[in-house]
């Protein structure tokens, strides 16, 4: 997401933020809501076009684009890789195992 596409997302959920105003005690909570997101898009408006990295995979840097990938920080064919390359460092063979157990002795 780039600042534009924020700043879009920030103005349709100020949006749905005046459709809960109802002139009532209740509606301080959605007046603080569109206080803090009219913020948010004033401090954008001033801001270079800034590229939102953080959903991207922790190897090839590619947009991650399910929650799935995003929670775990890896796309599906980064995450078997990944996870093929740890096995593999942890793998210990039989004869490495022999031999500690003849050293201990």
């Amino acid at each position: 997401m780039n600042s534009v596409k924020a700043r879009m997302q920030l103005e349709s959920l100020k949006r749905d933020r005046l459709s809960f105003i109802h002139n009532n005690d209740l509606d301080e909570i959605y007046l603080n809501d569109i206080k803090a997101i009219n913020l948010a898009i004033k401090a954008l408006n001033k801001c270079p076009d800034v590229k939102d990295t953080s959903f991207n995979c922790r190897m090839c840097n590619k947009e991650l684009k399910t929650w799935k990938s995003i929670q775990r920080g890896f796309g599906p064919i980064c995450e078997k890789k990944y996870l093929e390359n740890v096995y593999k460092n942890q793998q210990i063979s039989m004869d490495t195992i022999i031999n500690t157990k003849g050293k201990e002795r």
